[in-house]
């Protein structure tokens, strides 16, 4: 039933790739904190985080790099969903690539 729901809710305009990593979030001045990317488009990057953000959020990603340095991407949160007890399904927005987390 859960999987039927999704598909009748289906809104995405690019096609999504599973890809899992470890990200590092910074919000604001915050800690930042760990998750794990779930899937990723051309357009923004799923997240499963143990953290409630409000949608509108913006904050750096820190993508690992199995090959490279991590990638720091400026997203907006455009979208947030219980995932289960104390997790959350997000998804992020690209805006720009930048040099580090935090200036």
């Amino acid at each position: 039933m859960e999987a039927q729901r999704s598909k009748l809710t289906e809104r995405r305009t690019e096609p999504r790739h599973s890809f899992v990593r470890p990200v590092q979030i910074y919000v604001a001045q915050n800690p930042p904190f760990s998750a794990f990317s779930k899937d990723m488009s051309k357009q923004g990057i799923g997240v499963v985080a143990d953290h409630e953000m409000a949608v509108g959020t913006m904050a750096v990603i820190s993508i690992h790099s199995t090959t490279h340095y991590p990638v720091h991407v400026n997203c907006e949160l455009r979208w947030s969903e219980k995932f289960g007890p104390g997790w959350f399904l997000t998804r992020w927005k690209f805006i720009s690539i930048v040099a580090t987390p935090r200036p």
